[in-house]
């Protein structure tokens, strides 16, 4: 760990911190492979590195790795497809930024969670809880667009469409649709990438961290 500070922290900042955004990038792109496209599970998995980054290094390196890897992530599913790039979908990136700045007004008092380890829990979920909602909004916000302005209602889980489908059937209007549909789904994502997220951050920095009890 001492090695990893060193490179981060040390007279190689400018490089480390960009290798360690790099494997950040990389581990956002595994979580979103492995858990969404391999096991077809209804959830994101694309901000654990993020929530590693911010925790570990600050907040504009989290939002530079929130910003790049959904334009990076957007430009590979292009490639890979075949299909053209939608550059509407690189919006999307604001959710991820949205979710770093929230974890990072938490995440930047580090003696909150060396209290105790139910502090540590309770500030996880309501970190987790916080990032939803704005992660919801502003996604819900982006997708009613895309839905009025670009009449291209396209979401790769068929839940989350499904959802929406389901308030929109009760007048609800299309913002309020699409932004309360993605919720109950951002809430469990964002629990899951913050806890992970902060595992990895502790496994890290282990000889930093230290509970009081």
């Amino acid at each position: 760990m001492e090695d990893l500070k060193g490179l981060i922290f040390g007279k190689n900042k400018f490089l480390g911190l960009i290798l360690f955004c790099i494997a950040a990038e990389a581990i956002n792109c595994l979580g979103v492979i492995i858990f969404t496209k391999t096991m077809h599970l209804p959830l994101f998995f694309d901000t654990i590195g993020t929530v590693v980054v911010v925790f570990f290094a600050g907040l504009v390196p989290g939002v530079l790795v929130a910003l790049f890897f959904n334009i990076l992530w957007v430009l590979l599913t292009a490639a890979v497809s075949g299909m053209p790039v939608y550059p509407w979908d690189m919006m999307y990136a604001l959710c991820g930024i949205a979710i770093t700045i929230v974890t990072w007004l938490f995440a930047r008092k580090k003696d909150n969670f060396r209290m105790s380890r139910l502090i540590t829990i309770l500030y996880l979920v309501l970190i987790a809880l916080v990032s939803a909602f704005a992660s919801s909004f502003m996604g819900g916000i982006i997708e009613g667009i895309n839905r009025i302005r670009f009449a291209n209602p396209v979401y790769e889980s068929a839940i989350l469409d499904n959802f929406v489908r389901a308030f929109l059937g009760e007048n609800m209007g299309t913002f309020a649709s699409c932004v309360i549909s993605r919720i109950p789904i951002t809430v469990v994502d964002r629990l899951i990438c913050t806890f992970a997220g902060f595992g990895i951050y502790r496994l890290l920095n282990s000889k930093e961290e230290q509970y009081a009890d």
